[in-house]
């Protein structure tokens, strides 16, 4: 055994990350953005920019001027979501999404469940599935 593998730490009471506590994503405008989330997605508005799942961890939308985004691509350049949402009716999400045109690159579905992802009105690149 190497030296660094004795050196590997083990056991819960040893985790250095217990959860992911929030997730941010850059805005070019607070108010419209906490605005979109809880209108289309339904999250629930905590304060400006703060958001809340029905659980898991919180959504922090950050203001930026820089035109960034968070997407990256596959192999194949499609523009991929940093993290995917869980909802237990794919349906009405789509119908949500597509009532307040947003933009759906795929909703297919993938045999573990039904994916869709879509970009919010800042450009980035979101996704949701309903597993079986």
């Amino acid at each position: 055994m190497t030296e660094q593998n004795n050196n590997v730490i083990t056991g819960s009471q040893n985790k250095l990350i217990e959860c992911v506590d929030h997730v941010q994503l850059p805005v070019s405008d607070i108010d419209k953005g906490t605005e979109w989330y809880s209108k289309v997605l339904g999250l629930e508005v905590m304060a400006p920019g703060w958001l809340k799942f029905g659980q898991g961890p919180l959504l922090m939308l950050h203001r930026s001027s820089k035109n960034t985004k968070v997407s990256w691509l596959s192999e194949d350049d499609f523009p991929m979501p940093a993290f995917m949402f869980l909802t237990q009716n794919i349906k009405a999400l789509h119908a949500a999404l597509t009532d307040n045109n947003t933009l759906i690159r795929m909703y297919q579905d993938e045999g573990f469940g039904w994916v869709i992802k879509f970009v919010d009105p800042f450009g980035n690149e979101l996704g949701a599935y309903e597993p079986k």
